[in-house]
């Protein structure tokens, strides 16, 4: 009798162990750099996108040789998939180039929640920074107030003009000479900030606000005269409409407690600040069927297919995913060009991930598909999905098109065929990546595929070993059952 109770026991306690086992989540996180071929005034970007996850994980993002951490940003996006709502957990860690030129990322692990995510790394390319009107009109109307005093408070934006849905950023700075003769302090800095930005943010505008947590004083030489640049408030905003911005001037109280030559003051006094008005003016877009409804800024298309080669009915992943500089987080999803029997396609699944800088937000967004074909041969996906905007660069309106196309019948399988389209031919790089064929063939590249076996899961294993002992088990306990009470009678 005893026996049996401890059997009984014996078998529950395994029963329960191995069902911790066998629940490994499907989930895991993953990894996402950046575009790897970008200006020096761009950032690079690692991410790390921790499904179903809501608390905030420490992340030991690694060093680049030749780049700078500049801080970790958290965002959390949620998704459908399976009809549940999914959050996921973006956290992104921003490095800035020192100097133009060719870098490598190495292969780097990072553990998240106690489970190891491995990176291949990559190879940068940081171009040097093209010379633009925008900085130089920036830097003159700085200039301007410059000349006139040694402490001065500025509004200025990035761009001169902007077609609307183009960022532009706008900074409220306040400067300081070195030879300034009194120490000046900032007093009741929030809630002069509340009135300020409430009178000197544009209407019917997307804000993308750049937190600014303690006030560091920047060195900048103006006109060959050293000042001290105190950042007071920073946002991207992009104009969805084609009204000009008119701000008006905003005023900063400092208190001016003492000068620094002379008898000191018995009582410190406040002093008032007074910026310029500022006057943007907005572009409308040139004339399109889809104008005012097309996403504005300078994007490029990466897409992957999670195998190039499937039978008929054999679902698979393809993803369309949109990088560049842009209003990131109201990207549309590609349109689809027609209606077609050879394969069905699912509603996508989305995920975007972006950083703001100060002067620009830059980031990717991924749509994820399930394709499922119903005939066989060649389905090119270019004749299913599009994706049109408006790049100001160029002043042109253009289209991402898909270049992968999905085998149907009984070929063997290509697993991970991924491709990038550049959004203008002319931007693209003389350097291409080592492997990367111009032939559209099945075969292409097939002597330069890696055909050694891949690594085993070991959470896979042990969750499929884990699944058959409990069936087995289950099984056995059903007999035994029976098996007694056939004896007992």
């Amino acid at each position: 009798m005893l026996l049996a109770i401890f059997r009984k026991f014996f078998a529950l306690f395994f029963l329960g162990t191995l069902a911790g086992f066998g629940q490994v989540p499907d989930n895991v996180a993953s990894i996402e750099l950046s575009q790897s071929t970008f200006p020096i005034e761009r950032p690079f970007t690692i991410s790390v996108i921790i499904p179903n996850s809501e608390n905030r994980a420490s992340i030991p993002f690694p060093d680049i040789t030749g780049f700078t951490k500049k801080g970790i940003s958290t965002s959390v996006s949620p998704s459908e998939v399976g009809g549940k709502t999914i959050t996921n957990q973006v956290i992104t860690q921003t490095y800035l180039a020192i100097a133009p030129g060719r870098f490598r990322l190495l292969p780097f692990s990072i553990v998240v929640n106690g489970e190891t995510v491995h990176s291949d790394g990559t190879v940068l390319l940081v171009q040097p920074s093209k010379a633009t009107t925008d900085l130089a009109s920036t830097t003159a109307a700085i200039a301007d107030a410059a000349s006139e005093k040694s402490a001065f408070l500025s509004l200025h934006a990035s761009k001169p003009s902007v077609y609307a849905g183009e960022g532009v950023a706008l900074t409220l700075s306040f400067y300081v000479a070195d030879n300034y003769p009194y120490v000046l302090s900032f007093t009741a800095l929030d809630k002069q900030l509340q009135a300020i930005t409430k009178k000197m943010r544009p209407a019917n505008s997307w804000e993308e606000n750049v937190p600014i947590t303690e006030l560091k004083p920047i060195s900048i030489t103006i006109r060959g005269k050293k000042f001290r640049e105190f950042r007071i408030y920073q946002s991207v905003f992009f104009p969805l409409s084609n009204q000009d911005w008119k701000l008006p001037a905003v005023s900063l109280q400092l208190a001016r407690p003492r000068p620094t030559i002379g008898p000191p003051t018995s009582q410190p006094e406040a002093v008032v600040f007074t910026s310029r008005p500022l006057t943007v003016p907005i572009k409308p877009l040139p004339a399109h069927p889809l104008r005012g409804r097309v996403p504005v800024g300078s994007f490029q298309l990466e897409e992957a297919l999670e195998q190039q080669g499937v039978t008929i009915g054999q679902s698979v992943r393809y993803t369309f995913t949109i990088t560049g500089d842009g209003n990131i987080s109201t990207l549309p999803a590609p349109a689809t060009v027609s209606e077609t029997t050879e394969f069905d396609v699912f509603p996508p699944e989305e995920r975007h991930s972006s950083t703001n800088n100060g002067s620009q937000v830059i980031g990717r967004k991924a749509f994820t598909y399930f394709i499922v074909p119903h005939q066989n041969g060649q389905i090119s996906l270019a004749n299913r999905f599009q994706w049109i905007y408006f790049d100001p660069k160029t002043a042109n309106y253009d289209t991402l098109h898909p270049q992968l196309s999905l085998q149907v019948g009984n070929k063997s399988p290509i697993v991970g065929v991924q491709s990038s389209t550049p959004s203008d031919i002319s931007d693209v790089n003389s350097e291409t990546a080592s492997g990367t064929s111009t032939d559209h063939s099945l075969y292409a590249g097939i002597e330069a595929m890696d055909s050694t076996l891949q690594p085993i899961s070991i959470p896979v294993l042990v969750r499929a070993i884990a699944n058959v002992l409990l069936l087995v088990m289950l099984i056995g306990m059903i007999f035994v059952f029976f098996k007694k009470q056939d004896t007992g009678r």
